[in-house]
């Protein structure tokens, strides 16, 4: 049996994926979730836009990594939003 450069010429290696979200992404969302449930129990609407900003951030990153191209508009529009939020969120936090 011929061997290609010490293995056998068949068999493929496993591509590694890299994760959807890292540890630290994975952590924020933890801690923003946190934080939006205390801002709705306490009424605290800026923190609440602040908190849903950043986890609409993350559902763009999830739509653009799985659709493709097939959702961009929609990927899009939840970018925007995010940042409308944010936007939002330091205008009624000081005014």
């Amino acid at each position: 049996m011929s061997v290609f450069r010490g293995r056998t010429p068949w068999t493929e290696e496993k591509k590694k994926q890299p994760p959807l979200f890292s540890n630290g992404e994975k952590a924020g969302m933890a801690l923003c979730l946190a934080m939006l449930l205390f801002a709705i129990s306490d009424g605290d609407v800026p923190l609440a836009f602040f908190s849903l900003s950043f986890l609409v951030y993350e559902g763009y990153n999830v739509v653009s990594k799985a659709g493709g191209e097939r959702f961009h508009a929609l990927a899009s529009f939840l970018l925007g939003l995010g940042i409308a939020l944010f936007a939002g969120s330091i205008v009624m936090a000081f005014f």
